[in-house]
């Protein structure tokens, strides 16, 4: 018997996502436009769910605070993909230790999952 479901789409990453749940501030231009919250973060992004329209392409400052963590993360990013109001971001500008404070959480993570 043929399979008739659709193919599913697999998404490659640089760099892994783990699952967290974290308030988001959202800014565009400068000014704050929505609260959202923050879920799968990895260094290179952060899947984030916020009641916008937001065109793939957006740049976007997000602030949040990770879990395990006293770092409150200003950082630019871009909208990669989306899924309704699922957004996936990608980090712009990351500094080298804000990098490193998101690698230090994501591994304390991966023992908690």
């Amino acid at each position: 018997m043929k399979d008739t479901s659709p193919p599913t789409r697999r998404i490659t990453r640089r760099h892994e996502r783990l699952p967290v749940n974290v308030s988001v501030r959202v800014f565009r231009d400068n000014a704050q436009v929505a609260l959202g919250r923050g879920h799968d973060i990895g260094t290179g992004g952060m899947a984030v769910y916020v009641p916008l329209e937001l065109a793939v392409g957006t740049l976007l400052d997000i602030t949040f605070q990770l879990p395990y963590s006293r770092t409150v993360f200003g950082i630019r990013s871009i909208v990669r993909n989306n899924d309704g109001f699922r957004y996936g971001l990608e980090f712009t500008d990351l500094t080298p230790t804000e990098s490193k404070e998101i690698d230090r959480v994501t591994s304390i993570l991966k023992l908690t999952a």
